[in-house]
């Protein structure tokens, strides 16, 4: 990994494993966030204890959505600093948005076709929509209910 976000929970703190996974990844740039800030109380949220050579440490709270500005600008700024290059960033998608992409591309070949052939707008346009429609799933602008199926089947939301 390029950048590596350690979560811990604000309730349990700093422990062996998160210290044993710090190890491995400690010559990577490193964001601590401390999550679950909402349910920790305000003494065991400011005595959670981690190594100092962690230089970026967000808190958070991810069920209430509060702090994740504070992490994406943490992430931003990792990558604006030059711990990262963000035109060296690998693209990782799965097959969702590799499927997704492959319907974009072949409804604007289709469009590309049609035009080539001179027919009327409405048949290109057709093409058009489903280009946008498959480009939609993947930046969120259009997602239809079995996509959303599909994310939270493989997903478990709270930690």
């Amino acid at each position: 990994a390029d950048l590596v976000l350690l979560v811990i929970e604000a309730t349990t703190g700093w422990s062996a494993g998160d210290q044993e996974i710090y190890q491995q990844v400690q010559e990577r740039p490193v964001i601590l966030v401390i999550n679950k800030t909402d349910l920790a109380s305000d003494k065991s949220e400011s005595t959670v204890c981690y190594p100092n050579t962690i230089e970026q440490v967000v808190k958070t709270a991810a069920a209430y959505n509060q702090g994740i500005d504070a992490l994406e600008k943490a992430i931003l700024d990792a990558v604006n600093r030059g711990n990262l290059q963000a035109a060296d960033l690998d693209l990782a998608i799965n097959q969702r948005q590799a499927a997704a992409l492959t319907r974009a591309k072949m409804s604007l070949e289709q469009v590309q076709e049609t035009i080539a052939q001179e027919l009327p707008l409405d048949f290109w346009t057709i093409d058009l929509r489903g280009a946008i429609q498959a480009l939609g799933e993947i930046t969120g602008e259009e997602v239809t209910e079995s996509v959303l199926d599909r994310i939270f089947s493989r997903f478990c939301i709270g930690k």
